[in-house]
């Protein structure tokens, strides 16, 4: 079984993907958890995956939490992909700490976190999902063979980016409260029922964060068909990123 947790599709087409290639299946790790905490098991001989992408140079809060449930028997084969728009810092081996794999991968992926930088830009997106391609299709190859590999993109300064941007991305970063709606916001929910944590709920038409913080995933920004979510003042003439199937 590979677990995802993905909130503009990279994670999501990198575990589909590899899902695929292994004759394996797929499961949201935020739908296993929407009405609380459970508890995995993977038997002897099983494979297991977690696909997830890197935020602030580590695994969201949520897969951080889902590793913590998963009980590893002997003799199965774990590993661990993570999604990213350049390098994931310390974050695997900080997992490692939760989720006890063989083997962990790096996937260079388009940026989505538009509420600090904008994306990438066509030209460099389809340059990156050209790369991933070849690279999931490598890995898929090394999951069948159980090999175990550490390809994760870590550069100069990554441990300190993972203790200690992280902490503070995780303490202050998250927090719901420029997130708005504009005038262009036509009250279709699709970002209430994306929400992976339910920080959403549509009110006389409009969405309202009920959550004092959220995942950051940035789906809702990200997906919405009328691009009228806005954080702030920062992303009203940023482009907004989610990955197709068709790219």
């Amino acid at each position: 079984m590979i677990y995802y947790f993905s909130g503009t599709g990279n994670s999501k087409w990198i575990a589909e993907e590899l899902a695929r290639r292994t004759n394996d299946e797929v499961q949201s790790i935020a739908s296993l958890v929407k009405d609380g905490p459970v508890s995995v098991f993977a038997n002897c001989g099983a494979t297991i995956g977690i696909v997830f992408p890197i935020y602030a140079w580590g695994a969201p809060l949520i897969v951080e939490r889902f590793c913590k449930s998963i009980t590893i028997g002997e003799g199965v084969y774990a590993y661990a992909v993570a999604s990213c728009g350049d390098d994931a810092g310390y974050a695997m081996r900080r997992l490692k700490k939760r989720f006890t794999f063989q083997s962990a991968w790096s996937v260079a992926m388009p940026n989505n976190y538009i509420l600090g930088f904008d994306t990438d830009g066509a030209e460099l997106e389809e340059k990156k999902i050209r790369a991933a391609r070849e690279k999931v299709e490598q890995i898929a190859s090394s999951i069948l063979a159980h090999e175990h590999v550490y390809d994760v993109h870590e550069v100069k300064g990554a441990f300190a980016k993972t203790a200690f941007i992280r902490p503070m991305f995780n303490t202050f970063a998250r927090s719901t409260r420029s997130f708005v709606a504009d005038e262009n916001c036509n009250g279709c929910g699709l970002c209430e029922r994306i929400c992976p944590i339910d920080a959403i709920q549509m009110q006389n038409g409009k969405p309202v964060w009920v959550r004092s913080s959220c995942t950051q995933c940035l789906g809702c920004i990200n997906r919405c068909p009328q691009r009228a979510i806005q954080y702030g003042e920062g992303t009203k003439k940023r482009d907004r990123y989610y990955f197709h199937i068709e790219q």
